[in-house]
């Protein structure tokens, strides 16, 4: 048997996903084209490829995979290609969005090749340590529990609620009465101030006119 299976494979293109999976397309020395027309050197017919779809050409020990301006694009390993690209051992090629492609180079197989060096035993692991546990009389003494909750407890938050309120309606009630004490004090003012044409004279004279009125009040104005 030989010792290097692998040295025997030449470079190659395998379907792995679209029509006619696990097909191989061998790599020579010279430039092929890819695409869905017969007159390709490498012809995969599927819709999502065109007619003339990419080249791949000879570089070196490897290839170079180019797309010629294909409707649907070529990628590799899911990048776009804008421009040539030198492919390496276990890339992924794929056209569109349904065909893919795997490139194996020249002199690598493309299973897993099974080697005697695998059979290395799994070394032992370290027995587990015996978990030790505390004598009764040397464990600490248990936290004491806290009290349940007082009635006090609760009623002091709503004792310092009410005593808020209580301000707050005190405070309002301040605010009233300033406001009325202005009030009386303004119409005073102006009703003695020239004689209340300020005051019943303006823009307020049909107001006071249908409020006072009846009481046989008639403002002299001039």
């Amino acid at each position: 048997m030989d010792a290097n299976p692998a040295a025997e494979f030449a470079a190659r293109l395998v379907i792995e996903q679209g029509p006619e999976p696990e097909k191989t397309f061998k790599l020579g020395n010279a430039p092929q084209t890819i695409g869905r027309s017969a007159n390709n050197g490498i012809v995969i017919n599927d819709a999502e490829i065109s007619r003339r779809h990419a080249q791949i050409t000879p570089q070196g020990d490897g290839y170079v995979l180019e797309d010629l301006g294909s409707t649907n694009g070529t990628f590799v390993n899911g990048i776009r290609l804008n421009h040539p690209m030198a492919l390496k051992h276990g890339d992924s090629v794929e056209f569109g969005d349904t065909v893919r492609l795997r490139y194996w180079a020249a002199g690598m197989a493309s299973e897993i090749v099974y080697s005697p060096a695998d059979d290395v035993p799994t070394p032992a692991l370290p027995p587990e340590p015996v978990p030790v546990y505390a004598e009764p009389g040397s464990l600490p003494d248990p936290m004491p529990a806290a009290p349940p909750p007082t009635f006090e407890d609760f009623a002091a938050p709503e004792t310092a609620v009410s005593s808020n309120r209580n301000r707050i309606l005190i405070g309002c009630g301040c605010l009233l009465v300033v406001a009325c004490v202005l009030c009386v004090g303004t119409v005073l003012f102006l009703d003695s101030y020239n004689q209340g044409q300020l005051l019943y004279c303006g823009g307020l004279r049909p107001l006071w006119e249908t409020a006072l009125g009846p009481l046989g009040f008639n403002p002299v104005c001039p």
